[in-house]
């Protein structure tokens, strides 16, 4: 088949279509992936044809989209300015070369969210797929929305209705005037139903992570799409730093950003001493780290949490679906410090597992409290002894392979 993929969002939602890509690829279809420039190299590596979006990404207006995004406690309110700056807002550029892009194919993959892409897939009237990382927006009555209770069938019911009132009048309209704007019917109920396509919806997640629900028929679990690495080669620095003492606390916020990284980077480091631990802390996007030579502290970019993670004693984390899933395969517990959207949904699933304390949010973030948690993590052993049970159960996941199952089927 030609297939399109089209790569949404940070690095956490992109490398696993990436994954996917790179195996479709083996299976010898013809795979595009329409992405930004940002991710061009790592999609020419993989041996994908690269199309580009030609969105300019500039990291210091989304520090400023972040810093206006975490102070926000209405969940509600979170997701509109995600939608306003995320998506509809270049929204009409994004449309246009998916638009582009995807004439002649056969099937386009997106995210679940990426309204933009699945316009343009029914405008050149190919099937789409989506995929989604997180099941906690997927109505079902086995449980409520985050961060409600599950109270039974009868109270989810109730609860969804709700929700359903709450974005119709405000995210649903943003989602359905843009649809409007390119020619496009308007949907119902667009982030509880209309954003998943109706033929099939790829939930890359960890059913092991996940409690079980009755979903509608047109979404499937497959499990957690890992993009593999070539073999990594870490500087003689950080081996060094690894051998000559305990595992450390690895540190690392991946593509949160924000403009106060310096701040921050004080806050864990005064956590981190709080504790009298060593740590690794990796830059992101939020500039984490000091160019200071500081004892038991080594900063770093970008590390492959495969490696990573499992010389780790914990891991400090921003609660996203795909470093979630990385630190349960490295049978390490965690400590979570979420930041926006499904976040607090993996910190309080960790925390129901039994491999994390209860989660902390960003802008309630002290090295106090960070302190604290980091330290029940050490002085609790059964974090992680079910961290390394935990591990072993995913590890006889292969999402991959399912997922490509279902497209082929499809």
């Amino acid at each position: 088949m030609k297939i399109v993929v089209v790569g949404w969002g940070t690095t956490g939602d992109v490398y696993p279509v990436l994954a996917l890509s790179e195996r479709l690829l083996e299976r010898g279809h013809q795979v595009r992936v329409c992405a930004l420039a940002l991710y061009r190299d790592k999609i020419l590596e993989i041996g994908a044809e690269f199309y580009e979006i030609g969105v300019d990404f500039d990291l210091e207006e989304f520090h400023a989209a972040m810093d206006a995004v975490i102070p926000k406690r209405d969940p509600l309110a979170m997701m509109r300015l995600i939608v306003e700056e995320g998506i509809v807002r270049r929204g009409e550029k994004w449309y246009q070369d998916c638009l582009a892009a995807m004439k002649g194919a056969d099937l386009a993959i997106c995210h679940s969210v990426d309204i933009p892409a699945q316009e343009a897939a029914i405008k050149n009237e190919i099937p789409w797929l989506t995929v989604t990382y997180c099941p906690a927006i997927i109505k079902s009555l086995d449980f409520a929305p985050y961060p409600f209770p599950n109270w039974g069938r009868a109270f989810n019911a109730i609860v969804w209705k709700l929700a359903q009132l709450r974005l119709t009048s405000s995210i649903d309209s943003l989602f359905n005037q843009f649809i409007v704007s390119v020619g496009g019917k308007p949907r119902n109920a667009v982030l509880l139903d209309g954003m998943y396509s109706p033929h099939l919806n790829l939930i890359a997640a960890s059913p092991t992570l996940c409690p079980p629900a009755d979903f509608p028929p047109n979404h499937k679990f497959t499990g957690v799409w890992h993009l593999a690495s070539p073999s990594y080669d870490p500087s003689s620095e950080l081996v060094a730093f690894l051998e000559e003492g305990p595992p450390p606390v690895i540190i690392t916020f991946g593509s949160m950003g924000g403009s106060n990284g310096r701040e921050t980077t004080k806050i864990l480091i005064d956590a981190v001493r709080r504790t009298n631990q060593r740590a690794v802390i990796q830059s992101g996007w939020g500039r984490l780290g000091t160019q200071d030579e500081l004892p038991n502290i080594f900063c770093t970019e970008y590390v492959p949490h495969q490696w990573l993670f499992p010389q780790g004693s914990c891991v400090v984390h921003h609660g996203g679906a795909g470093t979630t899933a990385s630190v349960c395969r490295a049978r390490v517990p965690s400590v979570v410090v979420a930041h926006n959207a499904d976040q607090p949904y993996w910190g309080k699933r960790l925390s129901d597992l039994g491999v994390a304390p209860k989660h902390l949010h960003r802008r309630n973030l002290t090295a106090e409290r960070l302190a604290k948690r980091i330290q029940k993590v050490l002085d609790t052993p059964a974090m992680k002894e079910r961290a390394q049970v935990l591990g072993k159960q995913m590890e006889t996941e292969d999402g991959l392979t399912t997922a490509i199952e279902l497209v082929e089927s499809f």
